[in-house]
């Protein structure tokens, strides 16, 4: 069985982290990211990772709206706190909160302004530099909630009304969280059409900060998209890679579609 080639290191563990190491190196479309944070705080979902591009592809999200949430425009905050802006940078949990916030805006069809005063009461009920990702959150028509205590949906879009619990949003199911509600996993969709019916959308694919630098990964393994991606562009046939690294033709073709969506994005 072939095995994948080693990643590209973003992230040293030997190397000191300290704020003035905010800025990164790139070169050769090979990355190596210096969090601006101490070493003792250094938490692989707050490092700052991500372009926008890529964020835009692994998400399926306009570039022009990921710059719109992270960095704002005359008079308008920005939605999360990103802490590499030259050049501008994207944690893992800024990728949660975009992809929250999309699911929001165009999936659910709430406006931008409700959306924005949602996470204001959020950060006031539960101080976080990335409430959208730290907090487990649920809809119910146009109103939005997250989990409180004894799992009580408090509804943000009434100040902090309390509602009963109802079935989370499939959009919202793909994040996964632990027991704190805090992020940790991004299962993307690999094709538009999945996010059409999203209750049958496959779980193929992972974002997790830990794994491969965080870059799209088959589920259970360190073969990356992309790679997958350039073996197939290289003349290797979808049931050959599935030979490979035993996986299944369907799981290889819905991660080889990622890409193949980003390329067309």
């Amino acid at each position: 069985m072939l095995a994948p080639p080693q990643s590209p290191i973003r992230l040293r563990d030997d190397d000191r982290l300290k704020p003035e190491h905010a800025i990164t190196s790139l070169g050769s479309g090979f990355r190596y990211t210096f969090a601006a944070m101490p070493k003792a705080n250094f938490n692989p979902l707050e490092v700052p990772n991500y372009t926008v591009e890529e964020a835009a592809r692994y998400l399926l999200v306009p570039a022009s709206t990921i710059r719109y949430w992270t960095v704002g425009e005359t008079g308008v905050v920005p939605l999360t706190t990103v802490y590499s802006r030259k050049p501008l940078l994207l944690s893992f949990k800024n990728l949660v909160e975009i992809y929250v916030l999309e699911t929001l805006r165009v999936v659910h069809d709430i406006g931008v302004p409700r959306i924005r005063r949602s996470v204001e009461e959020l950060r006031i009920e539960k101080p976080s530099k990335f409430p959208l990702a730290d907090y487990q959150l649920a809809t119910r028509g146009r109103r939005i909630y997250f989990e409180g205590e004894a799992n009580e949906l408090i509804n943000l879009t009434a100040s902090g009304q309390h509602a009963f619990k109802a079935i989370l949003n499939p959009f919202l199911k793909r994040v996964e969280r632990n027991a704190e509600g805090i992020a940790e996993k991004l299962y993307p969709f690999t094709s538009r059409k999945h996010q059409q019916n999203p209750e049958d959308a496959p779980r193929v694919v992972v974002i997790d900060p830990r794994v491969a630098f965080g870059m799209p990964v088959l589920v259970n393994s360190r073969i990356s998209t992309a790679f997958l991606m350039s073996r197939k562009n290289g003349g290797a046939s979808i049931s050959q890679l599935a030979r490979d690294y035993g996986r299944s033709e369907d799981e290889i073709a819905e991660a080889i579609s990622l890409e193949e969506a980003k390329a067309a994005a």
